[in-house]
């Protein structure tokens, strides 16, 4: 076995052992028995490979176990979860940005002082307060809070308690009593960011209608919380929600979208992938370079990756890499985050299923450079998204947009040059006013246009089938049909197809 394949193979081990953790409750003995078990390899056996190999995965998948086991709250007093339940006052740090709506605001906490036997004492944790809009409050405020904790639980099929879980929050808190104590006591570079990212958004709003200037906040720099629902249900009813959704899938997407963009106005391929990777970055710091971000421009980085390579046992062993880094930061995003789940799957279906589209619309017959690219780098990589995440959107919601396909081959091409032209409005509005309002009649012309189409296309009454979630077992039989066909099509007609070349 090669080292490549074992060093696969143990990463994947890993992150079994951290989905093993994640679904099953068990003594964490086990976990020391896998690591004598390793010890004894190592020392017993020194020269069988075999029991070497064997150990190597056994001290992985007992890690993976381990890095979940940590990631368990402890109950104890010094926490604010521990206080539950309870009518508290407490001081903390706004550590995020907040999520204004229309109707509340949220403010992520992180805890410093409880007031408890008539003085203050430290304490740490995180704790989601929902209040009014109005007075606003930013990041790096510091904030006396007088309620009632709560702990979140589920709300009907939707597991809230595991979402907040992942960002370590297990205490709520509604219509707290509020009093600002000390501004700018976050992270000075953060605090630039959000000055910089919120003073942008509202040069976008000065320039563009509503809903316009909302879907573009979406586009730039994910902010679609803003964006007004009845066009979010469109979204939701084309399946096009992934384009206003800073992850994987989207940046992925995006990512090929500017490899087509490149290529028509003649940069080469590998020129393109290193000016592609400086936007990422750039993308990754003007969006506040938030953790969900961050993984969602590795994903994309490393469709880049495949594309520039062009190997997949690199590409696979870099995209298992990737995932085992993130869940060693995060275990539980392995199964609390959906957003972690589709865009590792969108950048394996970019990896894997597009070549075999590829191959089979016989691309590489077409001689048009643009033809041939707007097929492979586009069409193609979208549909390959599609297929390798519509069974875990089955099993999650149990909705299929049927009118996805046609949706987003008439409006993908036009994201990029929406997200171009509506950057460049909004830095030329910053210097030359008028001629940023001049170039963002061209920007209103293509969102109009997106909307317009996604409006029509969400009309229809074909358009979107509400049906039963598919269960866990038809979800796996599915992927592993998929699974199937790539083995099959990469050993079988991939090598038949190889075997005619060489004749």
């Amino acid at each position: 076995m090669s080292k490549s394949r074992i060093f696969l193979i143990s990463c994947l081990v890993f992150i079994l052992g951290i989905f093993i953790r994640s679904v099953f409750m068990f003594d964490f003995f086990i976990v020391y028995l896998l690591f004598l078990s390793a010890i004894i390899a190592f020392i017993v056996i020194p020269k069988n490979k075999l029991f070497l190999i064997l150990g190597i995965w056994a001290i992985c998948f007992a890690a993976g176990i381990w890095r979940y086991q940590v990631s368990e709250p402890e109950n104890t007093a010094d926490k604010i979860y521990f206080y539950n339940s309870q009518n508290i006052e407490f001081s903390g740090l706004v550590s995020k940005e907040p999520d204004v709506r229309e109707a509340a605001a949220k403010y992520e906490i992180k805890t410093a002082e409880i007031f408890l036997n008539s003085k203050w004492q430290p304490v740490s944790g995180k704790v989601l307060i929902s209040t009014e809009i109005f007075p606003e409050y930013r990041y790096g405020d510091l904030l006396k809070i007088k309620c009632k904790l709560k702990k979140p639980e589920a709300i009907e099929d939707f597991k809230y308690d595991r979402y907040l879980a992942r960002y370590d929050i297990y205490s709520l808190c509604y219509n707290p009593q509020i009093e600002k104590l000390a501004s700018g006591q976050g992270n000075l570079f953060l605090t630039l960011i959000y000055r910089g990212k919120n003073f942008f958004i509202s040069r976008i709003n000065s320039i563009l209608p509503e809903p316009q200037a909302s879907f573009l906040g979406g586009l730039l720099i994910g902010a679609k919380k803003s964006i007004p629902s009845n066009l979010q249900e469109v979204f939701n009813k084309t399946g096009t929600t992934h384009i206003v959704a800073v992850s994987g899938y989207n940046v992925t997407i995006i990512a090929a979208c500017l490899l087509l963009l490149a290529q028509t106005i003649g940069i080469a391929r590998k020129k393109s992938f290193w000016l592609i990777i400086s936007l990422l970055f750039i993308f990754v710091i003007i969006t506040g370079a938030q953790a969900s971000i961050i993984r969602a421009a590795v994903m994309g980085a490393i469709v880049l990756l495949a594309n520039y390579l062009g190997r997949k046992s690199k590409v696979t062993n870099a995209l298992a890499l990737a995932a085992a880094i993130m869940l060693m930061q995060n275990p539980r995003i392995l199964l609390a985050d959906m957003g972690f789940q589709l865009s590792f799957l969108a950048t394996l279906g970019l990896v894997y299923i597009s070549p075999i589209l590829n191959q089979l619309a016989q691309v590489d017959k077409i001689k048009n450079k643009f033809s041939k690219a707007l097929l492979s780098d586009y069409l193609l990589t979208t549909f390959s998204a599609i297929i390798i995440t519509q069974p875990l959107i089955f099993y999650q919601f149990g909705k299929l947009a049927l009118v996805a396909p046609i949706a987003n081959i008439l409006v993908l091409p036009f994201i990029p040059l929406a997200m171009l032209l509506g950057f460049i409005a909004g830095i030329v509005t910053l210097i030359l006013p008028g001629l940023g309002w001049a170039i963002s009649w061209l920007v209103w012309l293509v969102l109009s246009y997106i909307i317009f189409v996604l409006e029509k296309l969400a009309s229809l009454n074909w358009a979107y089938w509400e049906m039963p979630k598919i269960s866990l077992g038809l979800m796996i039989g599915l992927y592993a049909f998929i699974l199937g066909f790539i083995w099959y099509f990469r050993k079988y007609k991939n090598g038949v197809a190889q075997k005619g070349k060489v004749q």
